[in-house]
């Protein structure tokens, strides 16, 4: 048992740290009613080392456990601080300080120190990366990825933009059934805002009436998965990421809209070039690019004879914008012509066509009741006339026969391009197993290959580059020319000159994407004579 005697800072068991002897005279003063300094948790740093074992006949002096209490009237003694009976308490108190100090300097008492978190450009460079990587192997799992994808909404300029996607994938099933996923991923480690971000991304699914959710962290906690499951959201942790890639290890880290270097270069002179083309409206532009991924098909084929317009009346537009608009036109197109080839399980061409024409005529697939008010203002139209030639004749005028035009013929006459656009969606559904694939095959084609990329000669996309892709991709370029015209389908026309016969019959999946095959097959290409 400890002096009484002896300074406070020591007894039997050894000396006491300076952190360990004001944690304890905070304790007291919080006791007493104290209300500075530690109260809020926040104590002094520990002490390096301990505190110097005093001479036999120690001076007195200022007690050396007070140099860090709080300031203010001090009481005479430690036991008068915190109000304590006797030395008993206090020699007990003391001693279980001294037994706690053995182990070395103790923690501030504020909580467990936290590991530090990135911030500023490392924090944003550690995302990108995570989305870079959840979108490489959605990519690689069959789906049409892009990544980080602005919602936009109808608003005033400035305020268009709702959020955004981290990862945007698209699936087309067996049955050319289109699902849309979104994939929201957080770098940091810490799980204080997991359940905020698990409510947030609930709600934007239902928004957005997506398929398919997912939560992507360092790691997701037990509660975390709970609330994700009542949600019905799905969660995925870096560890189980990692098993994914390592399934896919011969697939390029980069390309295309996957943070590919000549994708991003020229998307970026894109933007750059727009603004001093005036006759390309940039909310056209935009709808092309993020919108068209998530609406419905005649809203697309809209936007896409409009840019047809908009880009015949204001000639040749530069490179590389008219590369990166025609491959956004033929991929939209390709999008809208999958979702309405899965109709047809439930619709005949016949029937199909029809909701087609009315889509595109009323703004509305399923709905005739524009189509009711307009054939009742022609029968209005009809009877005010009948009654003027009656009001004529009466008076002993001539009748005049004279033809009025049939408001619901007028305004419901479909474009001439629909029969082209169905026999591309005809053609879609005949062949699922290729259909299902060609929205991959065009992204590499017009945002790789086109743009002057080498990843799409990877091994891993072997697949996606066969005879059959080919016609289907000059199906499609075909019925872009036929609905947006020359100027917007020549500028991806060259992909069809691309080496389209690349099937392996038992490709190594588990490869590095550095092969001396991969060099030699780029070295082909870049030098076709040699």
């Amino acid at each position: 048992m400890a002096d009484p005697q002896l300074p406070l800072g020591l007894d039997e068991t050894g000396p006491i740290t300076a952190a360990t002897a004001n944690d304890d005279t905070a304790r007291d003063v919080r006791g007493a009613g104290g209300t500075q300094g530690e109260s809020n948790g926040d104590a002094p740093e520990a002490a390096s080392g301990p505190t110097p074992e005093p001479t036999a006949d120690p001076a007195p002096g200022p007690d050396p456990g007070q140099a860090s209490a709080p300031r203010g009237d001090a009481p005479d003694s430690v036991e008068a601080r915190s109000g304590r009976a006797g030395p008993e308490q206090s020699r007990s108190q003391s001693t279980s300080a001294g037994n706690r100090s053995t182990s070395g300097p103790r923690p501030r008492t504020g909580g467990r120190a936290r590991n530090k978190q990135p911030t500023g450009k490392n924090a944003e460079n550690d995302g990108r990366e995570l989305e870079r990587r959840v979108g490489r192997v959605e990519f690689a799992e069959g789906a049409l990825v892009r990544l980080r994808e602005p919602i936009r909404v109808d608003a005033e300029s400035g305020r268009d933009v709702l959020t955004d996607i981290d990862v945007l994938a698209i699936d087309v099933d067996g049955r050319l059934r289109i699902s849309r996923s979104i994939l929201e991923c957080k770098s940091g480690s810490g799980q204080a805002k997991e359940p905020d971000r698990l409510l947030w991304l609930a709600g934007l699914q239902k928004y957005l009436k997506f398929d398919r959710a997912v939560l992507v962290r360092q790691s997701v906690s037990r509660r975390g998965r709970t609330l994700a499951r009542s949600l019905g959201l799905k969660s995925l942790d870096v560890a189980r990421l990692g098993t994914r890639e390592a399934a896919h290890a011969w697939l390029p880290d980069a390309f295309a809209h996957i943070d590919g270097p000549e994708c991003a270069a020229a998307e970026s002179r894109t933007d750059t070039q727009l603004k001093g083309l005036g006759h390309i409206p940039a909310d056209l532009v935009a709808y092309l690019r993020h919108d068209a991924l998530r609406s419905d098909s005649h809203e697309t084929l809209r936007a896409i004879a409009n840019l047809g317009r908009v880009a015949n009346h204001g000639g040749v537009l530069p490179s590389p914008t008219r590369e990166v608009i025609a491959g956004h036109a033929l991929v939209a197109l390709l999008l809208a012509a999958t979702g309405d080839a899965a109709r047809l399980d439930e619709l005949s061409p016949e029937e199909l066509q029809e909701r087609t024409e009315r889509a595109l005529t009323t703004g509305s697939p399923d709905s005739t009741q524009m189509i009711n008010v307009l054939a009742r203002a022609d029968d209005l139209v009809a009877f005010m006339l009948q009654r003027v030639h009656a009001a004529y004749e009466e008076s002993g005028a001539k009748r005049v026969q004279v033809d009025v035009p049939s408001l619901r013929d007028v305004v419901t006459r479909p474009p001439e391009w629909v029969p082209r656009y169905l026999d591309l969606v005809r053609k879609l559904r005949a062949n699922p197993a290729i259909a299902r694939e060609v929205l991959q095959t065009a992204e590499l084609a017009c945002f790789e290959a086109l743009l002057g990329g080498r990843a799409h000669l990877a091994d891993a996309f072997d697949h996606l580059f066969s005879a059959e892709h080919r016609y289907l991709l000059n199906v499609a370029i075909r019925c872009l020319e036929v609905i947006a015209g020359p100027s917007t389908a020549e500028p991806v026309r060259p992909i069809l000159e691309l080496d389209f016969d690349r099937m392996i019959a038992h490709p190594d999946r588990t490869a590095t994407n550095s092969s001396a095959v991969q060099a030699e097959r780029v070295a082909a290409a870049v030098n076709p004579g040699s």
